[in-house]
């Protein structure tokens, strides 16, 4: 007698949260207790943001839908609409597609319509990143509660977000700590010199040369200001002398600002390389030979530990969250950073005490342990329907 597959759908809307999902989904799709399948929409595909859709498509991953959202906006109305649009799509695609379980990662707009129509669709969602926070004053964390309250299953990085599900009023029975499942990859990807690396960016990399990574995107409660914010980090790097590799922004309201900013110095300077996406062995190569990463995104938080990267992070988004000794916090300012640059690079205390530290995000076995509860967990009423327990 055979055994019925679990039809599990992951709704994917950006490069950030592919990238971190990524390993779950490779196990997914080549257990046979499952028919696995990818929900793409967002940035993933927008010719603005590199239509990143097209690495989905490489690494082979089946495809049940695409659910086109994006109003290509700067301003806050644009991504309000945008999700107005998601919802609509995702209730056509679970409606057609009858899935058993959801997946969704973390604080976008993707997580909370997701969340919102598989509840009302008593469709069980599983939700990555929960109990998480960062004291930057970003709707992501609205966004991150929010989707938990929505969730069936809840995948936290750590013990700490945890108990703050729990203090939520979450029951603990849902909740399952495995670490971040990023690491799964990040820590085994084959490495690749500093000439193929160069090849690959068309950009040359000496061997042993310092070079720095720039991630920087927009946070919405500070949109007028997010020209004056990326120009300050600019003019540090370029004051500092290294060769700089800077990845686009998201889609958040303000990434014009930082795009046409990062176009006309890399006009200016030479020593300043732009791309939309990388491949991720590419990526996570230029991170590992990299002196530094700077700017905002959740990687010099979560992955950049664990191969010893030293991260900047500037301005409010990210604070408050756990991080590792590699953190280095400033505000929105030229001095504030290269002297930042100077301790990560160069100062023999911080060098050493980075090499002994770890990762505070796990081990790199997070998508086993998160398969192992996909297959066990009893799909009925009383997963569906959520008491608080307070």
């Amino acid at each position: 007698m055979s055994i019925k597959k679990r039809k599990i759908i992951a709704v994917t809307g950006a490069r950030s949260d592919y990238d971190l999902l990524t390993p779950v989904y490779e196990k997914l799709s080549t257990d046979k207790r499952f028919e696995f399948q990818l929900l793409v929409t967002g940035s993933h595909l927008s010719d603005n943001f590199g239509k990143t859709i097209t690495n989905i498509e490489s690494d082979g991953f089946e495809i049940a839908d695409r659910v086109y959202n994006l109003v290509d906006s700067n301003d806050k109305i644009g991504r309000i609409i945008s999700i107005g649009n998601q919802i609509n799509g995702l209730t056509q695609t679970f409606n057609r597609v009858k899935p058993d379980i959801v997946l969704v990662a973390g604080d976008r707009e993707e997580a909370i319509t997701t969340a919102m129509t598989c509840a009302y669709m008593d469709i069980p969602i599983a939700h990555f990143f929960g109990g998480d926070i960062a004291k930057d004053g970003n709707i992501d964390n609205s966004v991150r509660y929010a989707t938990s309250k929505f969730a069936h299953i809840h995948f936290p990085t750590i013990q700490k977000h945890k108990e703050n599900l729990l203090r939520l009023g979450e029951e603990e029975n849902r909740i399952f700590v495995v670490g971040n499942p990023a690491l799964d990859k990040f820590v085994s990807t084959k490495e690749i010199s500093t000439m193929e690396l160069s090849k690959r960016l068309n950009f040359s990399i000496e061997a042993n040369e310092k070079y720095l990574v720039l991630i920087q995107h927009s946070i919405i409660n500070q949109v007028e200001k997010q020209e004056q914010h990326i120009k300050e980090t600019l003019e540090a790097i370029i004051a500092s002398g290294y060769k700089c590799f800077i990845n686009f922004p998201n889609s958040d309201a303000g990434h014009f600002a930082i795009i046409e900013a990062y176009r006309s110095y890399a006009k200016k300077y030479k020593q300043l390389k732009l791309f939309q996406n990388l491949d991720r062995e590419t990526y996570i190569n230029l991170l590992r030979n990299a002196a530094c990463l700077l700017g905002n995104s959740s990687s010099g938080i979560l992955e950049a530990p664990s191969i010893k990267l030293p991260a900047i992070n500037i301005g409010l988004r990210q604070r408050g969250r756990l991080h590792g000794d590699n953190v280095l916090f400033v505000e929105n300012n030229k001095t504030q950073i290269l002297i930042a640059l100077n301790t990560a690079i160069n100062d023999k205390n911080f060098i050493e005490n980075l090499q002994k530290s770890n990762n505070p995000y796990g081990d790199g076995k997070t998508s086993q342990k998160v398969v192992k509860v996909l297959t066990t967990i009893k799909l009925d009423d009383n997963l569906i329907y959520k008491n608080i327990t307070y």
